[in-house]
């Protein structure tokens, strides 16, 4: 199985994390996929694979779909002559493009021709006549840069100020992200779930699991002290979020 990630245009990188490719051309693989605080949309240019746990489990040739914030791991199950095209966006970024509550697919998957105009579903389906990796992401960006010009939202400021205190804190909370926003916590967990696809908590949780995750694999620290920097009160807790995320223990990642 080849794997490749290529970054999006300039123009993008406020929306859009990456952009990737999975080819398939060995027997039928099982993959799992971890949550990482992002959604995609992923288009299927090869044979169907099927996706555990969710209410559309088989993904067809030609399908297009999106992909909900996930809070556990899924497995992924790939048949020979698979090809997937997909583009990972960062939190938030799928707002600038779809307006509806993104909680209501968490941990699921849909097909993209439920939430835009027939007429720009049609538009990206031209992309499954293109082969080569550039052409296909100068494709999706040109019909995206049409409809972001014509149709773009803009994004939740109260959410935007809370993602942003998320991701420069150290060892974020809860109550410290409310102390920042001049609304009730009520109406910002309201507005995050909607806007985000899951809870504040959850992201927090999930945010700081990518990083403990990183740091086991790329440090010679014990997992206590690992577990302790990265916001865990001990390396139980740290252990049962790796379990519920990744299905085996931090040990497995170093």
């Amino acid at each position: 199985m080849n794997y490749r990630e290529f970054p999006p245009g300039k123009n993008f990188r406020y929306i859009i994390d990456t952009y990737w490719f999975i080819d398939n051309l060995s027997i039928c693989s099982e993959s799992h996929v971890l949550p990482d605080c992002s959604m995609d949309i992923i288009f299927n240019f090869g044979s169907c694979f099927r996706s555990s746990g969710s209410s559309k489990s088989i993904i067809n040739n030609n399908d297009i779909i999106i992909t909900g914030m996930m809070t556990n791991f899924k497995s992924h199950f790939m048949e020979k002559n698979s090809r997937l095209f997909g583009v990972r966006f960062k939190p938030l970024g799928l707002n600038h493009f779809l307006n509806f509550g993104f909680h209501n697919i968490k941990n699921d998957i849909i097909d993209l021709s439920m939430v835009i105009p027939e007429s720009y579903h049609k538009k990206f389906r031209n992309i499954f006549l293109l082969e080569k990796y550039n052409d296909i992401i100068e494709f999706f960006e040109g019909v995206f840069s049409d409809i972001l010009t014509f149709h773009g939202n803009d994004t939740d400021f109260d959410v935007a100020l809370a993602l942003q205190n998320i991701y420069n804190s150290e060892n974020p909370s809860v109550n410290e992200v409310y102390k920042i926003t001049e609304i009730s916590q009520r109406y910002l967990e309201i507005k995050f779930k909607r806007e985000i696809g899951i809870n504040m908590k959850e992201f927090i949780n999930i945010n700081r699991f990518l990083k403990t995750k990183k740091e086991i694999s790329l440090s010679d620290k014990n997992l206590t002290e690992i577990a302790v920097n990265n916001g865990y009160y001990d390396s139980s807790h740290m252990i049962k979020d790796f379990i519920k995320y990744t299905g085996s223990s931090p040990k497995n990642w170093k």
